[in-house]
C-alpha cells in the first residue's frame, strides 16, 4: 500500500469498524510497529480508494508469521469482489515472500474460503483473544507444525 493510500485507510477503517476499533486485542500487534508494506494493498474505483488490507509482523516459536488485518471495504462496495481480490492477491505476495504462517482474528466462516482454520487445531493462540476468532493458514511445513502463543513484534524483540 503506498503512503497516500495508507494515510486514507484509517478513515475507511472507522467507517467499517467504528472509532473504537483500536481497543481490540489485535491492535496490540500494531502499536509502535509499522505494517508490512510489501503485503498491504489498496482497492480503488473511479471515486478513489474503496478498501484495503494490511499485514503486521508477528512470530510463533521462531516461525515467521504475519497477522492479516485489517481488511476493509466501504459498505457501498461490499459484495462486488474487492475484499476477495485483496485477500487473494495479498496472500500470494505473502506466500511468495516465504512467510511460514498467516494469522488473523476474525469470523471462521468468512475466512474458511481462503484456507484458514481455527488456530486451536494447532495449539496456537493469542493471549486474551477469543480462541474461536483466531484463525491460521500455514504456508510452509514449518507453519503447519507451529504451536504456542502468537507474539507481537514488541514481545519478540523484548
Amino acid at each position: 500500500m503506498d503512503a497516500e493510500s495508507a494515510s486514507r485507510f484509517p478513515a475507511i477503517l472507522d467507517i467499517c469498524f467504528g472509532p473504537d476499533r483500536t481497543s481490540k486485542i489485535a491492535y496490540r500487534f500494531r502499536d509502535g510497529v509499522p505494517p508490512c508494506d510489501r503485503f498491504g494493498l489498496a482497492a480503488h474505483a473511479e471515486e478513489g480508494m474503496i478498501g484495503g488490507i494490511q499485514y503486521w509482523p508477528c512470530r510463533v516459536a521462531g516461525v515467521t508469521a504475519r497477522l492479516l488485518g485489517p481488511v476493509a471495504v466501504l459498505p457501498a462496495w461490499r459484495g462486488r469482489g474487492a475484499a476477495r481480490a485483496l485477500v487473494n492477491q495479498s496472500m500470494d505476495l505473502v506466500a511468495e515472500a516465504g512467510v511460514d504462517l498467516v494469522v488473523l482474528v476474525g469470523d471462521a466462516a468468512l475466512y474458511r474460503q481462503y484456507g484458514f482454520y481455527p488456530a486451536s487445531a494447532q495449539s496456537l493462540f493469542i493471549a486474551d483473544e477469543n480462541p474461536e476468532r483466531v484463525q491460521i493458514r500455514p504456508l510452509t511445513p514449518a507453519g503447519a507444525a507451529a504451536t504456542g502463543e502468537v507474539c507481537t513484534a514488541q514481545k519478540v524483540l523484548a
